[in-house]
């Protein structure tokens, strides 16, 4: 019999014949899987043998992902071969558990402790340059400049965030204020909250599934420290987060959607990393960056963030 009769069905059992991996295509894949649960039990390998132990003892079973060993890529089929047992919190579990592997693997991302990244930023018509630093957990320095101004914005992860603007007289160092630095703090996480987890105090759940221009995506809604939430939407095709989803209330109170899409994903010392991304503010694009040039662990100090007493450009 087939079980998980829908589309990407990835086990046939019969007591008679055995057990067998099958690709959608019907093609019998490698006899080892990876992220697999049998009953409480999740792995992150298994034999189609162990498999086929557990649904024989009738242990709720299902496979997360195969991959394709030969062509060193993943394919994954996310199917309940049995459709109970399986909560909104182990959903999203599993799917994070498949975005960190497909990304890069958890040994290769906590490698990657910072970035310098640098690019240009399309806004009101106007293309302005930018250099960025990051640094885990939540370290974040960013300098625009056009038309002879430029701005410096930096957090340290501690004090409150802080700004230098040459287009304000005498410009100075100065706090941003409680809305603006809430904001900054936020987009300063240096992992996606699939990645980093509760260890950074993110609470994620699956809240369904839909499609949008011929993909199928999975809907997370995050919810942090109980004060913030926002949704991420996931491809069912590369387990990449494509979008982050989020309501704020803008200068005149009214509640507004802010959608950040995110695409173009390349490889920065082994971890995938978007270098496009688009925000869009009910509808209308308001904002594209896009990243031309990306180092990996770059030198940093605690002064690199720090609020200075005088002005120090990145080198």
């Amino acid at each position: 019999m087939l079980i998980g009769g829908h589309e990407g069905a990835v086990a046939a059992f019969d007591v008679g014949a055995g057990f067998a991996f099958l690709d959608p295509l019907g093609v019998e894949l490698e006899g080892r899987v990876n992220f697999y649960r049998g009953g409480d039990r999740l792995a992150e390998e298994a034999t189609l043998d162990q498999i086929e132990r557990d649904l024989r003892g009738g242990l709720v079973v299902r496979v997360l992902a195969v991959r394709v060993c030969a062509m060193r890529m993943w394919k994954f089929y996310l199917a309940c071969l049995f459709t109970f047992g399986w909560a909104r919190a182990d959903q999203a579990a599993d799917l994070a558990r498949i975005h960190v592997e497909v990304i890069g693997g958890r040994e290769r991302i906590e490698a990657l402790v910072g970035l310098r990244a640098s690019g240009y930023v399309v806004t009101g018509g106007k293309k302005v340059r930018f250099t960025m630093l990051a640094a885990r957990p939540n370290r974040l320095r960013l300098e625009t400049g056009a038309e002879g101004r430029s701005l410096v914005q930096a957090s340290d992860g501690v004090a409150v965030p802080w700004k230098f603007d040459t287009g304000k007289w005498p410009p100075h160092y100065e706090p941003m204020g409680a809305a603006e630095g809430r904001v900054f703090t936020n987009d300063a996480e240096f992992d996606d909250p699939l990645v980093a987890g509760e260890a950074r105090g993110f609470v994620c759940d699956y809240a369904g599934e839909l499609e949008s221009a011929g993909r199928k995506l999975v809907r997370i809604l995050v919810t942090r420290k109980l004060t913030d939430t926002f949704s991420v939407l996931v491809d069912t095709e590369t387990y990449f987060i494509v979008a982050r989803i989020e309501h704020r209330n803008n200068a005149s109170g009214r509640r507004v959607e802010i959608v950040t899409r995110y695409d173009d994903y390349r490889p920065v010392d082994g971890v995938l990393v978007p270098h496009k991304i688009a925000v869009v503010l009910d509808g209308k694009i308001m904002q594209q960056t896009v990243i031309e040039n990306v180092e990996a662990n770059p030198p940093v100090t605690a002064e690199t963030f720090a609020r200075p007493r005088a002005a120090q450009p990145i080198k």
